[in-house]
């Protein structure tokens, strides 16, 4: 067995296959794993028997390293984009023996950045002492190389060892993913890792994802970046783009303002076979212009930057090493190229995952393949910005969730464009009677609480939630599981809502408050109303319209008893069927 690991690594017998990592929000593949297979055929095969073998005859160190240059070569070799991920051994890069160094000798040999690459630790044997193992991550640090920590959750250190050595990323481990949409407590679990990863700016994957029902309770309970089989398989040539999946996955931007279009900008461009002296010449010339264009038939196939061709010909024989190549010669390969329909937000969030060094360069934006011109990231930053701050404007002080004329412009949008979609009225019962007896304090509190009942159970990509006002919020849905995540939000909410009762009165399931009158009432205790209906948009052409259907749905839900659902699955209403109350 010795034999066959040392022939292994000195043979190069290993294969090397990539499985995608994907940002579901706006279906991109953001980076590939690593992962390692011994000869096809023979018991080495499997990465864990492979490795353990390796360990035991003290050939971990060669059979990594091996394992390196191999992930390196091949991800370079097949052009893949994105951020190369490296599984290393902590026995490994702890050892003193292991020669240091190496891995940044691959890359930089390879012609990759080490920002992107993300070293990947495993949280599945015993983390050493946090010192020394944080004075080995900052070597890798020190080169640009992000740190991720594996297998979250199920280690010996768990999330002591992410407060101390945080992480740029944190994968969670698939005992966690595993049947999650059937698990309670997995599911509580999960939501607090995934906010544990804002409150600690690291990026959270999801790994191990099997099934559409893992995947669809994790992206509702906020995940952005996944990995597992229902996506991709690893796999030597792996897919490029975002997989057909049987979800609904894509929200349109509300307007034309919403697009990178509206941003573009035209500047001087130059063709690929051109002289990189003109090029010299347009940056002397024009001294606002910082990047060049270099297009082939009008197709962009990267930038000359400013910087790079005036440090090319400040040596003493730069310029005439570099006057007599073409633009093709001199050019980054590697510029952010956007289709002009693409929303301003997905925009946004390629953008914050390039390199820094990156991040101040201009975008090349087409149309059907073809040039029409640049977007700067200040440009393109200032509009997010300005949609945030607008946001802020009209939304809920107590909740912070849309308001009134957000809630009328995104169903008058839906309506103009014709699309079809379902609105949910939710509205509290006997609410009024549960602020008289514990107070407004309380009262917001539970407010608040339902709040979060709804944006934990709906996804931000395929549902708009709004609160109107007091106790009354709204939902839009995109897809097709109104039912569903309805009832998910009834169930919630049933269960938290008992917190804020005392216990005598959920034993008579009540208490006595008095009216307007002055007269002592007894009332149940509060529950939720819900109300849906599903419009044919073609029928109707305003927010009013709609909200009088809406109002309408949740009146009949008020009718039933506790928490309760009605769903009106007429599409078209008679004019007598419309009420003048509107949701306001």
């Amino acid at each position: 067995m010795q034999k066959n690991i040392q022939s292994i690594i000195s043979k190069k017998l290993i294969t090397t296959v990539f499985q995608p990592i994907f940002d579901v929000e706006n279906e991109l593949i953001v980076g590939y794993e690593a992962l390692t297979r011994g000869p096809k055929n023979t018991e080495l095969y499997s990465p864990e028997v492979l490795f353990s073998i390796a360990q035991q005859y003290n050939l971990l160190s060669e059979l990594e390293l091996l394992c390196r240059e191999s992930a390196i070569t091949r991800f370079v070799e097949l052009k893949l984009a994105g951020k190369l991920f490296i599984n290393i051994c902590l026995n490994v890069m702890l050892n003193k023996d292991h020669p240091y160094g190496e891995t940044i000798k691959l890359v930089e040999r390879s012609g990759l950045s080490p920002q992107q690459v993300v070293i990947e630790i495993s949280e599945k044997s015993p983390f050493p002492n946090s010192d020394i193992l944080l004075k080995a991550l900052n070597k890798y640090r020190k080169f640009g190389f992000d740190i991720a920590i594996d297998d979250v959750g199920v280690g010996y250190s768990g999330l002591k060892q992410w407060s101390y050595l945080r992480p740029d990323i944190v994968k969670i481990d698939r005992y966690f993913i595993d049947q999650c949409d059937q698990d309670v407590m997995k599911r509580e679990f999960l939501k607090i890792l995934f906010e544990l990863g804002k409150i600690s700016n690291a990026h959270i994957i999801a790994e191990g994802i099997e099934t559409k029902e893992e995947f669809e309770l994790l992206r509702e309970l906020g995940m952005v970046y996944s990995q597992g089989f229902f996506l991709a398989k690893p796999s030597e040539n792996p897919i490029r783009s975002f997989p057909e999946l049987d979800i609904c996955s894509y929200t349109e931007p509300k307007s034309t303002l919403d697009i990178i279009a509206s941003l573009v900008t035209s500047t001087i461009t130059i063709d690929y076979d051109q002289s990189v002296n003109d090029a010299y010449d347009i940056f002397t010339n024009n001294l606002s212009i910082h990047a060049i264009p270099v297009l082939q038939d009008s197709r962009p196939l990267g930038m000359i930057f400013r910087n790079q061709l005036m440090e090319s010909y400040s040596d003493i024989y730069g310029r005439a090493l570099f006057s007599k190549k073409s633009a093709i010669d001199l050019m980054s390969n590697n510029p952010m190229i956007l289709e002009h329909s693409m929303p301003l937000e997905q925009v946004s969030a390629l953008l914050t995952a390039r390199a820094n060094s990156e991040f101040t360069q201009p975008s090349i934006i087409i149309e059907n393949g073809k040039y029409i011109g640049v977007v700067s990231p200040r440009d393109l930053l200032r509009r997010i910005t300005d949609s945030k701050l607008e946001q802020a404007r009209y939304a809920n002080p107590l909740t912070g969730l849309p308001g009134n004329v957000v809630i009328e412009k995104e169903i008058d949008y839906m309506l103009s464009k014709k699309k079809p979609f379902n609105l949910a009225y939710l509205d509290l019962n006997h609410f009024k009677p549960f602020n008289d007896i514990y107070g407004y304090a309380k009262g917001d509190l539970l407010l608040k609480t339902l709040a979060n009942c709804i944006m934990i159970n709906t996804n931000n990509k395929h549902c708009f939630v709004g609160h109107i006002g007091g106790d009354d919020f709204i939902i839009m849905f995109k897809s097709n599981d109104v039912e569903v995540i309805c009832q998910k939000i009834l169930d919630d909410f049933a269960k938290q809502s008992l917190s804020f009762i005392a216990a005598e009165h959920q034993e008579q399931k009540g208490y006595s408050a008095l009216d307007r009158r002055g007269n002592t009432i007894f009332h149940p205790l509060v529950s939720l109303a819900i109300g849906v209906i599903q419009p044919d948009p073609i029928c109707y052409t305003s927010y009013h319209q709609i909200a009088d259907l809406a109002s309408k749905a949740k009146s009949e839900a008020k009718k039933r008893t506790g928490n309760s659902l009605f769903i009106c699955r007429r599409q078209k209403f008679e004019n007598s069927d419309v009420k003048s109350a509107a949701i306001a």
